[in-house]
């Protein structure tokens, strides 16, 4: 069952996958991501359902639009491949060295869709140094969603869900306090509103030792960006878009926060 339930969740990741590629690219755009048909960026021609199967179309076709034959991005199946890959590392995360087994699904569903979150603020800061506030607001209710299910279910109580909101919070004001004052310092923006809301959204589900290890593994995956991103594209501005790292660090600590808290509390 475990390897059918994870080619399920392979299959479901690439379609959600190109589904979310889809939205990061239309908020971007300014266009509306929930009415209207997918169409081609180049000759606007609307695109059939055989046009748009994750990565096979994509090989079908030979990475050109079959109306206009303009080649077509291989961000497509790079994207979809992408959240193909962290779904299944998240099926295999929980569902192997997760949580109790009763309540294992919850847990992969309300991760799961936080992914979806991470991978679409990422995509369109990557693009466009912006984090939607819509995405984050959909982040935060799907916390509420299963917050308020996992209390009725008895797996969290009151204390723990007032602690995580105090963390959330926390981390929030804690970063909006540190770009105040280095904006003040060195007299230029030194971080994004958006990049301050995420890191809330983020201490929300992981609690104190986790938001305290997200700042430290966002820091160290930050500059790591930073300097590949130099040496890679030629001229790079010196500002950098800073979510895919918070992003990818919470990602991360979904896994190994437990760990990594169990480790550095031996020192203590």
């Amino acid at each position: 069952m475990l390897v059918y339930y994870g080619v399920c969740t392979a299959v479901f990741g690439l379609i959600f996958g190109s589904f979310l590629n889809c939205v990061a690219m239309r908020i971007v755009r300014g266009e509306d991501f929930v009415h209207g048909r997918s169409h081609c960026m180049s000759c606007g021609h609307e695109l059939s359902a055989s046009d748009l199967i994750p990565v096979l179309s994509f090989l079908k076709n030979k990475g050109k639009c079959r109306y206009c034959g303009q080649r077509v991005s291989a961000r497509y199946p790079v994207t979809e491949l992408s959240f193909l890959i962290l779904s299944v590392l998240l099926y295999l995360g929980i569902m192997i060295a997760g949580p109790e087994e009763s309540i294992r699904e919850l847990q992969f569903f309300k991760y799961w869709i936080l992914t979806g979150c991470l991978f679409v603020l990422t995509l369109t800061d990557l693009e466009s140094f912006e984090i939607p506030n819509g995405v984050l607001a959909a982040g935060l209710i799907n916390w509420i969603f299963f917050t308020v299910l996992e209390t009725v279910l008895r797996v969290h109580n009151l204390w723990w869900v007032l602690h995580h909101i105090i963390a959330g919070t926390a981390v929030g004001a804690a970063m909006l306090i540190m770009s105040i004052a280095i904006t003040r310092v060195v007299g230029k923006d030194s971080m994004g509103g958006g990049d301050i809301k995420l890191y809330a959204l983020l201490g929300l589900y992981l609690g104190y030792a986790g938001a305290y290890e997200l700042v430290f593994l966002s820091c160290i995956l930050g500059l790591i960006f930073a300097f590949a991103r130099k040496k890679i594209i030629a001229g790079a501005s010196k500002e950098f878009p800073f979510g895919p790292a918070i992003a990818l660090s919470g990602y991360i600590l979904i896994f190994f926060e437990r760990y990594i808290t169990e480790w550095y509390l031996r020192f203590l």
